[in-house]
């Protein structure tokens, strides 16, 4: 992003009167303007670590540039580099003094300096009785020494005091676990829908529908792969995605052509759709991924799904999810000249489909699912990381892909075709 002004227009700006035509200034020096890119972006440091910048501006008189602060308890400067004090709004100017027949001009910069966000960890203590038996809730941010408070939103079915709830009536609690921040991290909260009595918790919407064959309809990510030894290891254009125009569904065709008919070897096979969480491009690197859906008192993963015929006639027509939570660990390379490695704990289920024709589908989230990665931890327990980290990723792989079910009238074609139709939710 860049601004450029000029000297004759701030000049025109305060008296209008003062300002003719041509090239010179008032005070007879030739305008030049400024160019000054933008040098926000980035987060307050945690102390005693400061975030600096280099600052870039260029004037059209190929004159020299200064900076001031004019912010100075935000930000400071020295020379070309801002140093980012603390959170808040930094204003800087960057001005070229004139000479060589210039006038002076001058260019400033206004822009936020975020705070450092923050993780709350909130377990929703699950549906609860309507009775007289208080709850205890307990909740903590990943910052040390930053406590939680508790509230409720909903006094009509719940009362909160402290860490302590109290069933009112029938219906959905909702409390909120608020961590107020500072200086330098931001408030945070978390809310958690707690079914009393007959209540029953609200649906997550993972994606509602699919903007394209790269987006779902909340701007999340979605990317296909198939391979085969047979065919290079890469999906070499046999990955076909198709999306309607209203969005309502997702195909992913991979259909292989053997050399020769299927033997039994061993030939390699791989077939994967992956959905990022609304909004997400990418998991994050080197941290913990903080966007994602949050598991609150829902039980169960739900969607629709249909395979081809060939496929469901396999002896193996199981699909794989994984679930990729924001949990992040940096693992040692095997290589020790490497740098370390990404990993995030991520869940896995199988499902055995009931039928070729597309079904709705409900796995259950703390029977079907285990931790199938845990990046080298121990002791983790698998609900208290669907509660404790967002799901930032699903994916659904053919468990095998289908090689033993040629496509009618054929030897040595195969095809592995799944349509998810409708939303992807958490009930």
């Amino acid at each position: 992003m860049k601004f450029q002004v000029s000297a004759i227009a701030l000049g025109c700006a305060a008296l209008i009167s003062g300002c003719g035509g041509g090239s010179s200034s008032s005070n007879g020096g030739v305008e030049q303007t400024i160019a000054f890119d933008f040098a926000g972006g980035q987060l307050i440091a945690v102390p005693p670590a400061v975030t600096t910048k280099k600052m870039s501006a260029t004037a059209s008189s190929n004159l020299p540039v200064t900076y001031a602060s004019n912010t100075p308890d935000i930000c400071s400067v020295s020379g070309d580099v801002v140093s980012f004090l603390k959170a808040g709004e930094c204003s800087v100017t960057a001005s070229q003094a004139g000479g060589n027949g210039y006038a002076p001009a001058s260019q400033k910069q206004l822009f936020v300096i975020p705070k450092q966000p923050q993780l709350i960890m909130f377990r929703n203590p699950g549906s609860q009785p309507l009775d007289s038996t208080p709850v205890t809730l307990a909740g903590s941010s990943n910052i040390p020494n930053h406590p939680v408070t508790f509230s409720t939103s909903t006094p009509a079915v719940c009362t909160v005091s402290g860490t302590t709830l109290t069933k009112v009536a029938d219906g959905i609690c909702a409390v909120t676990a608020t961590q107020a921040g500072d200086d330098i991290y931001a408030t945070t909260t978390v809310v958690k829908n707690i079914p009393i009595g007959n209540a029953t918790s609200p649906a997550l919407t993972f994606l509602s529908g699919y903007k394209d064959t790269s987006h779902t309809t909340e701007n999340g990510a979605i990317s296909v792969a198939a391979l085969t030894s047979e065919n290079g290891w890469w999906c070499n254009g046999l990955c076909l995605t198709t999306v309607p125009a209203d969005g309502s569904s997702f195909m992913f065709d991979f259909t292989p052509t053997l050399p020769t008919p299927a033997d039994g070897r061993w030939i390699g096979t791989n077939w994967d759709l992956t959905i990022l969480a609304p909004g997400l491009s990418a998991l994050a690197t080197g941290a913990d991924t903080l966007s994602g859906v949050r598991i609150d008192a829902q039980a169960a993963l739900k969607f629709n799904m249909a395979q081809n015929p060939e496929w469901f006639s396999t002896s193996d027509n199981k699909v794989k999810i994984l679930m990729t939570l924001g949990h992040h660990v940096s693992v040692p390379d095997s290589d020790p000249t490497k740098p370390a490695k990404d990993c995030n704990v991520t869940l896995q289920a199988l499902v055995t489909p009931t039928s070729a024709a597309a079904t709705d589908y409900s796995v259950n989230l703390k029977n079907s699912f285990s931790i199938v990665e845990s990046c080298g931890l121990t002791g983790l327990d698998m609900w208290n990381e669907l509660q404790d980290y967002p799901i930032s990723k699903i994916d659904f792989l053919a468990n095998t892909l289908n090689l033993s079910v040629p496509n009618a009238g054929t030897t040595s074609t195969y095809r592995t075709q799944a349509t998810f139709t409708g939303p992807i939710t958490f009930q």
